[in-house]
């Protein structure tokens, strides 16, 4: 009956477990980590990197000078990394939400049930195209990043192009 929007709703689910339970957020197989609002950098070769709320980069511990354009690009790539997170959640619960109203209205029967787990997954898919936005925004603030901040280098290259977030090469609706 509705079981293609089943998949959906259990990887929203399954998004909402990720991001809510411990109270931190890993993006990029933990390459980005948000936990206690600071941003933990993870890339090879190099020392750990933090960006704390107020747009001030760590790197190993040591604060670096910035320039009010470098702070800024780190301001978006922080909010952007917060965006993820909290469009995950609020995707999760729609997922989870919807995913037991399909089940409800299964048992339940009836000709509109198919028509309203229609409903509930477009509704989340709409969301999660706002996390595939949301990194795309934290994607172009660390290519920018690596232009103009040469301690950011290192760790310019955790996020990739999202391919989950397109489809035949073209962005998400």
């Amino acid at each position: 009956m509705a079981r293609h929007f089943l998949a959906p709703m259990l990887l929203a689910a399954t998004l909402l477990a990720g991001c809510s339970g411990l109270g931190d957020t890993s993006i990029a197989n933990g390459g980005i980590v948000l936990d206690h609002g600071e941003i933990t950098l993870h890339a090879s070769d190099a020392p750990a990197a933090t960006i704390d709320a107020a747009g001030t980069l760590r790197i190993d511990g040591k604060a670096v000078a910035l320039a009010p354009d470098q702070r800024a690009l780190l301001l978006r790539y922080y909010q952007g990394v917060r965006a993820v997170r909290e469009h995950g959640i609020a995707t999760g619960k729609a997922g989870a939400a919807a995913a037991a109203a399909s089940l409800k209205d299964a048992v339940a029967g009836g000709s509109a049930a198919g028509d309203k787990a229609a409903d509930r997954a477009d509704l989340v898919t709409r969301m999660a195209t706002r996390i595939c936005q949301d990194l795309a925004e934290v994607k172009a603030a660390q290519d920018a990043l690596a232009v103009q901040l040469p301690a950011f280098k290192p760790y310019a290259n955790i996020l990739d192009e999202d391919k989950d977030c397109h489809d035949d090469g073209k962005a998400a609706p």
